[in-house]
This record gives structure tokens, C-alpha cells and sequence, in this order.
């Protein structure tokens, strides 16, 4: 270590505890005769008229020069969903004191928290279960044994977060699976489609790739390119093709992790 460095104590649960009720005690001084019965209320129970966390992050910010976390709340939108759309408790609760949101490109404004152990039919059941089964169509009984593992770009072997483009249709349209690989482009694999494609729905009510495809960064045992759309019949599908195939509407998305 430089000795020149300091060595910083944090601080415990307890004076943080301490200072909060501090804080606490004299914000409510500041309230007192001043807020009326409904707008403490409707702060209390709306968040969108009052978020509390913002609040907090604000004074701890300004105060004390705590940094402000720029993901909050798509951290607890992507917890929501995790929590509302899996029956397994194993990927209720996202841990994000041990995933950091990567940086990069800025056209890169949508995480998602993936979670290296699922399966990906996993995924697309729960997908399934969430929308109903006869809104899903599959190529193979078991996509997670139809995926020759060889090809799947390399991933953290922990839970990690990504960043893509998010919208509709993929950000990286006209390419082939052969152009993304030939090109050293980091592209969604199928467990990463199937999530962010999942979650889109879940928040927005609409589904991806309803014009073109999003071509996967994976083959399947026969060698061709995975693949993800709204097919004819208005269903999640999960398929493959040729992978040098290419299609004006049909391309990669883009993710960093």
C-alpha cells in the first residue's frame, strides 16, 4: 500500500442508522404546520409524485458526496420483473451489490441482469407461463439441448448485467450471424434475448421484432444460426436458420456486459 494512502474506516450500521433518524427528525420539524393532511399522503403512498430512494440519494449526495446511482431505478424495475415473472426463488432476487452495469458505447441504454445458471428453456417458460403457452412456439422440445454450447459467445460464468440498444427491432439490421462473428461484434445470446425480449413485454405490453428477426449469437446442433421473433401467428418464437442469411429487417442486437 502507499503510505501516503489513508486508510478510510467506514462507517457501522448503527451511526448510519443514527444519522438517518437525524435527518428524519428534522425533516419532519420542517413539515410540521407546513405539509397538509393529502400531500403527505399522496407522497407517501405515490411514488411518482415523491420517490423516496431519489429523495434520499439526493441529500446523501449533496451532503456527503455519495454518488448518485444512475441504474436505481432500472435496478428495481428488472428486480420487479424477476419477482413477478419466475415461480422459482432462485431468480426472484437479483443481487446487485455483486453485478456492476457496465459502460460504453452510449447508444447502449438498457441493462438487464442475467443470471449465468438459468437454462434457457428455463426462461422461455417462464416466458410461457407468464403469457400464456399458447402465445410461445418453439422449434425443439428443449431449446437448452437444441444449442450446441460451443458457439455461444463466452459470458461471465457469474450473474452479470448487459447494455443494449432495447426497441423493437434489432439496432444491427442486414447482418448475417457469419457477419457478427467474422466482425468480432458482441451479440445477444439466446438465455440474453429471451430475458430482455421477455421483460419488454412484460413493462411495455409490446414485443420484439414484430417487422424482422434478431439473429443470436449461438448455433443449434445442426448448425444453424438462433433466432428470435414475433412470428405470423403473433407468438414468441425461438427458431434457427442459415446462418449466413441476410435480411434488410433482420439483424444483431449489440449488448456490452
Amino acid at each position: 500500500m502507499n503510505p501516503e494512502e489513508m486508510v478510510i474506516k467506514l462507517a457501522t450500521g448503527a451511526q448510519c442508522a443514527t444519522l438517518a433518524m437525524k435527518v428524519a427528525i428534522e425533516l419532519t420539524k420542517k413539515f410540521e404546520g407546513k405539509l397538509s393532511f393529502s400531500q403527505a399522503q399522496i407522497a407517501i403512498t405515490d411514488p411518482s409524485q415523491l420517490d423516496i430512494g431519489k429523495m434520499a440519494e439526493k441529500i446523501a449526495n449533496e451532503i456527503f458526496a455519495i454518488p448518485i446511482d444512475p441504474w436505481t431505478v432500472e435496478k428495481r424495475k428488472i428486480s420487479h420483473f424477476y419477482k413477478t415473472c419466475f415461480t422459482n426463488k432462485k431468480w426472484k432476487n437479483p443481487n446487485w451489490e455483486q453485478v456492476i452495469i457496465p459502460t460504453g458505447d452510449e447508444n447502449l441504454k438498457r441493462p438487464e441482469f442475467i443470471f449465468s445458471e438459468m437454462a434457457v428453456q428455463e426462461a422461455f417458460d417462464a416466458y410461457a407461463n407468464y403469457f400464456g403457452k399458447d402465445k410461445v412456439w418453439k422449434a425443439w422440445e428443449d431449446i437448452s439441448k437444441a444449442i450446441d454450447p460451443e458457439t455461444v459467445q463466452p459470458r461471465p460464468k457469474q450473474n452479470y448485467a448487459i447494455l443494449h440498444v432495447g426497441g423493437d427491432e434489432p439496432d444491427l439490421l442486414n447482418k448475417s450471424y457469419n457477419d457478427g462473428i467474422s466482425e468480432n461484434i458482441i451479440f445477444m445470446t439466446p438465455l440474453e434475448g429471451i430475458i430482455s425480449a421477455f421483460r419488454y413485454r412484460f413493462e411495455t405490453g409490446k414485443m420484439y421484432d414484430v417487422i424482422g428477426v434478431t439473429r443470436l449469437s449461438a448455433l443449434d446442433q445442426d448448425g444453424y444460426a438462433m433466432l428470435m421473433c414475433r412470428n405470423t401467428d403473433g407468438k414468441f418464437h425461438v427458431d434457427s436458420r442459415n446462418r449466413a442469411s441476410h435480411n434488410p429487417a433482420c439483424g444483431l442486437r449489440r449488448v456490452s456486459f
